[in-house]
């Protein structure tokens, strides 16, 4: 008995353990802006085989390629090298294992650490502490953010918003193979709550619509772990799924973060993604009194029980193309299915095989890296696909698709990036026809692009990366969408496949007609700007136009909103 346990031991210490002690597996949040750079050497051919199609990547991941870019400063800019150099010194540790010239306020004797917050505003890495030895790492942070907007125009005339929000974060690795993350925030704000719910993050909190409070919380938090070729991850946190420079079709910032199991396999050129993640869906409440006093009515909510399965299979040729190709199945208002668990199946099958109940899509993409400088990327998604009747306008061809260019160094102008992106969402896509709960989504919101179905999307951006502090971004979005007709009293009086909440009925035609309906047409542009004051403290300002026009109506609504924030991360 001593001898099996003694042999257990013996394995799980082997899959722990690794010589790499420093190596940090947990994830880098997608809002990093090592994305932003990363993705600028993909497409200039400094870095290949970076598989950005399901975000985020591991810290590990992320110092290998800029050890790579490293190692080709000769083809960067100025202002490249400053922003490598500065996520060189933020990964340091995870390079080197190094934590010379980091700052803890609580500095346990590590070697080459200061302490104290005399370093507050110097440019190196601070942490409220930071710990590591042989066995783990740990590494803390407080997180304090000042934010101002304003907004006038035809939507809330002229109204302000104010909030603080506070937090902190931490995070670490254990053997060099699990590794773990958690942050919280609250914020407390004053002025307008409907300013703020016009904010596509913000509205996603629960808090910040409850009128008796004026405060909004954020949370997330996940185990990984990483055995190389394979990992494995479960917990909450924000996701993106699909090739895409604004919204993706799969997964986009749309919906808020959900918990999800994970799996990845990773070899060469081949690339496997698994996920199962928990979704909600229809919101009501029920009514019920209780035994003792039947005079008291009590309002129960309730949702139904939702979820999503996808799996995603992508081959990388380095310069030359990466192709993938995914499977994604809803399904709801029963428990979780071991089917949908199985992480090598072909979800289709299994939805047959479990009764037909569910709903199921494909996407195929392909990402191109032929030309320095110039990438091209695709994206073709089947809601329901029929190939007998693959090209005549029936409403069951349900699909969605999505182009782009990117350009480096347009018209070479150094630092600059330019992008052009086109999105087309055929009617009825994301919905449901037999369920009510089984459309695309999580408590009423679209898990992929935004527009919805009977849409079309431009986006333009041009990012613009100066110097190693500052960051420029302006970009311009034009969307049209053909909107379902109901009456005065809020009854459907033309469905034309414009809403994920109503599928196709047997009285609606066969053919779909692409934005007939209620024609609206949005016209945003967008100003952005960054500057690191100094190292993990962060000035940003916006500016928002945004028009809707009500083409059957002839009405329209303008509206500007401008604001900033400074960022600290103590």
């Amino acid at each position: 008995m001593n001898n099996r346990i003694h042999f257990y031991a013996a394995v799980v210490l082997s899959i722990l353990w690794t010589p790499l002690l420093w190596a940090q597996v947990e994830n880098v949040r997608i809002d990093h802006p090592v994305y932003v750079f990363l993705k600028r050497m993909e497409v200039r051919g400094i870095i290949e085989q970076y598989n950005d199609a399901v975000l985020p990547l591991s810290r590990k991941e992320i110092a290998g390629f800029l050890q790579t870019v490293q190692r080709k400063t000769d083809r960067l800019t100025g202002a490249e090298r400053g922003w490598l150099d500065d996520f060189l010194s933020e990964f340091q540790f995870d390079i080197s294992g190094s934590l010379q010239g980091f700052n803890s306020v609580i500095n346990q004797d590590q070697s080459g650490v200061t302490s104290g917050f005399r370093e507050f505003f110097a440019e190196r890495e601070k942490f409220l502490y930071a710990y590591s030895d042989s066995n783990l790492s740990f590494f803390a942070n407080g997180l304090l953010n000042f934010d101002i907007r304003r907004i006038t125009g035809d939507a809330l005339g002229n109204k302000h918003s104010e909030y603080i929000q506070f937090g902190g974060k931490f995070r670490g690795t254990i053997y060099g193979k699990l590794g773990y993350y958690f942050e919280g925030t609250n914020a407390q704000f004053w002025g307008s709550r409907e300013l703020l719910l016009r904010d596509p993050i913000i509205e996603q909190t629960h808090t910040v619509r409850v009128q008796d409070a004026q405060n909004f919380d954020m949370s997330e938090g996940y185990v990984r772990y990483d055995g190389e070729v394979v990992s494995a991850q479960v917990g909450i946190e924000r996701l993106l799924w699909g090739n895409s420079y604004h919204e993706q079709l799969v997964l986009s910032q749309n919906p808020r973060p959900f918990p999800f199991i994970r799996g990845d396999l990773k070899y060469k050129a081949l690339k496997y993604t698994f996920m199962h993640g928990w979704l909600i869906g229809t919101q009501g409440s029920i009514q019920f009194s209780l035994p003792a006093d039947t005079s008291t009515k009590v309002y129960e909510p309730v949702a139904a029980d939702k979820y999503i399965a996808a799996h995603r299979l992508e081959f990388s040729f380095p310069g030359l193309f990466d192709i993938g190709i995914q499977e994604m199945m809803i399904y709801s208002n029963r428990s979780v299915d071991l089917a949908y668990l199985t992480p090598i199946i072909v979800l289709e099958s299994a939805q047959r095989a479990r009764g037909e109940r569910d709903n199921g899509l494909w996407a195929f993409d392909i990402q191109t890296h032929f030309t320095a400088g110039l990438e091209i990327h695709g994206t073709i998604l089947f809601d329901d696909l029929h190939l007998s009747d693959f090209f005549k306008p029936r409403f069951y061809n349900k699909n969605a698709y999505q182009a782009g260019i990117f350009l480096a160094d347009p018209l070479f102008v150094p630092n600059m990036s330019f992008m052009v992106e086109w999105t087309r969402i055929e009617p009825f896509v994301f919905a449901h026809d037999r369920s009510r709960d089984n459309n695309f989504a999580t408590l009423g919101k679209i898990l992929g692009a935004s527009i919805g179905p009977n849409s079309e999307l431009w986006f333009f951006r041009l990012d613009y990366l100066p110097l190693r502090n500052l960051s420029v971004s302006v970009r311009v979005t034009l969307v049209r969408h053909g909107d379902n007709v109901f009456d005065s009293q809020g009854n459907l009086v033309k469905n034309v496949g414009g809403s994920i909440d109503i599928g196709h009925r047997d009285i609606d035609p066969i053919d779909r007609v692409f934005l007939d309906g209620i024609l609206i047409k949005t016209k945003r542009a967008q100003l952005f700007a960054t500057y690191e004051v100094v190292n993990q403290i962060w000035l940003d300002g916006w500016y928002q136009y945004e028009s809707a026009q009500n083409v059957a109506l002839a009405t329209s609504e303008k509206n500007h909103t401008y604001g900033t924030r400074l960022r600290l991360v103590l």
